[in-house]
C-alpha cells in the first residue's frame, strides 16, 4: 500500500560554495524525500535553491529544517524556508502552449527598471511565470516567460507594448515561446 505523503516548496539561501546541491539532495533522500522540481541560481556570490519535494506523512516541518540547516557551514549558513502544501492551496494550472510567451526588455539601467516592466504586465493580467534580469555595460536586460492567457487578444497586447515602449523609452520584444526557442536555440551537430 503507498503512504500518504506530503509536499512542501522549500527554499535554501547561502554563500555559494562547491557541493550544496549534493549537500541538500542527500538531506532530502536521507528522509525519504522525493525531489520533483529544482530551481537553482547564484546570484552576486548568493546561492539560492528552491525545491517543490514530498515526504512521507511521518516526516515533520521541524524535522526537514533540522535534516537540510546543519548543512550550511559556520561562514555560510543555510537560511531554510519551509512551505507545506495543503489541500486548502489552489489548484496549479500550466498554461497551455498557446499563451506561453517570451517578453524581452532592455535599456538604460536605472532604479525602478523592473517595477515600471512589471506594472505594464499587472495592468495588461500579463501573469510573469520566470523572470531573469541580469546589468551589462550601464544596459538592463529582462526576460519574461509570461502566460497571456487573461489578456483579451495578443493583438491589443501588442499594441499596448509598443506604445508602453515608446513611452519608457525601452526596447520590448514579445514573441511565442516557439519562435523564441527557434530563434535563440543552438543547433549542435
Amino acid at each position: 500500500m503507498h503512504k500518504q505523503r506530503k509536499e512542501y516548496i522549500i527554499s535554501v539561501t547561502s554563500l555559494d560554495r562547491v557541493g550544496i546541491i549534493h549537500d541538500i539532495a542527500s538531506a532530502v533522500s536521507a528522509i525519504n524525500g522525493d525531489l520533483a522540481d529544482i530551481q537553482q541560481q547564484v546570484l552576486r556570490g548568493y546561492f539560492t535553491m528552491i525545491l517543490y519535494v514530498s515526504f512521507p506523512d511521518n516526516i515533520s516541518h521541524k524535522e526537514i529544517h533540522k535534516q537540510i540547516s546543519p548543512h550550511g557551514t559556520a561562514s555560510a549558513p543555510f537560511e531554510v524556508s519551509i512551505k507545506e502544501l495543503t489541500e486548502d492551496d489552489p489548484p496549479v494550472q500550466e498554461p497551455s502552449d498557446e499563451y506561453r510567451y517570451v517578453l524581452t526588455a532592455d535599456g538604460a539601467d536605472r532604479i525602478g527598471f523592473v517595477a515600471t516592466v512589471t506594472k505594464f504586465c499587472k495592468d495588461n493580467d500579463i501573469n510573469i511565470i520566470d523572470l531573469i534580469t541580469t546589468v551589462s555595460q550601464n544596459r538592463y536586460v529582462m526576460i519574461l516567460f509570461v502566460d497571456l492567457s487573461g489578456c483579451a487578444t495578443i493583438a491589443e497586447v501588442s499594441e499596448r507594448l509598443d506604445v508602453f515602449a515608446g513611452e519608457t523609452g525601452l526596447n520590448m520584444v514579445l514573441q511565442h515561446t516557439d519562435i523564441f526557442k527557434a530563434t535563440n536555440e543552438i543547433q549542435i551537430f
